[in-house]
């Protein structure tokens, strides 16, 4: 499976075939997007599938910290 979508699982996903609608499609479902250096556009496979789950791509985990305040104890 490829690393990103085809031009033509973009148009089956967004419904639209000009890139600027699809980026507006896809701005609208909160799927992020790129423009490659040819001026195609590009988009993520494993980040669609992930907003179309319903996971939230952004939220990173957790990052453990150390307790400072037990120091002064």
């Amino acid at each position: 499976m490829d690393l990103l979508l085809t031009p033509g699982e973009i148009e089956t996903l967004t419904g639209r075939k000009r890139t600027k609608e699809q980026c507006a499609s896809l701005d609208a479902m909160g799927v992020r997007w790129k423009i490659n250096a040819s001026g195609a556009l590009i988009v993520g496979r494993r980040h669609v599938e992930q907003v179309l789950c319903g996971e939230n791509p952004s939220q990173t985990p957790e990052t453990k910290r150390p307790n400072f305040e037990a120091l002064h104890a």
